[in-house]
């Protein structure tokens, strides 16, 4: 007889059971010991391999838990952990009120650059309302006729050279 050697190898089901070895496998498996009775005359060599019985793994598994360790809070850690915690809680309600703050003046100089706007506008139409209204010739008829201006002669009109400054005092005596 032959050497059957039968193995088991770990799959992603569990283990399975296989056969190695040269002798041709034999369909005819028996659950029970008793050959002679079931089957019919064969010799040794052909006689059916039993089918290998499952191994109930018994064994149990442990599970370790780890015990955790706490350290002692002390009543300074907690004191310094409240007072950090209402410091954070009070800066970020500074922040929002400073944001909303900022928003309100936002929208607060974007009504007043509107409303500038708007003057600025308005006094320009109004500029050229008053300019559209300024006659030159009538002004110079006015002048000449009825108020006796007219233009200067030559002799009216004295040159002198600036001594350095860059305008000109009302008050003081112009040189000769």
């Amino acid at each position: 007889m032959q050497s059957v050697k039968t193995n088991t190898r770990k799959t992603s089901r569990g283990q399975a059971v296989y056969v190695e070895g040269s002798a041709a496998r034999n369909f005819y498996v028996l659950p029970n010991d008793n050959y002679e009775e079931a089957s019919p005359k064969r010799s040794p060599e052909h006689s059916p391999v039993k089918a290998p019985e499952k191994k109930e793994n018994h064994q149990r598994r442990t599970v370790v838990r780890r015990e955790t360790t706490t350290l002692p809070v002390s009543g300074i850690s907690v004191l310094i952990l409240t007072v950090a915690t209402m410091l954070t809680l009070f800066i970020c309600v500074q922040y929002l009120q400073l944001q909303s703050e900022i928003t309100v003046r936002l929208e607060n100089i974007n009504a007043l650059e509107t409303q500038l706007n708007s003057l600025a506008n308005h006094n320009n139409e109004m500029d050229k309302k008053l300019n559209s209204f300024v006659d030159l010739n009538y002004i110079y008829q006015v002048a000449t006729e009825e108020l006796g201006m007219r233009y200067a002669n030559q002799d009216q009109i004295t040159m002198y050279t600036n001594s350095g400054a860059e305008y000109v005092r009302q008050y003081e005596n112009i040189p000769d």
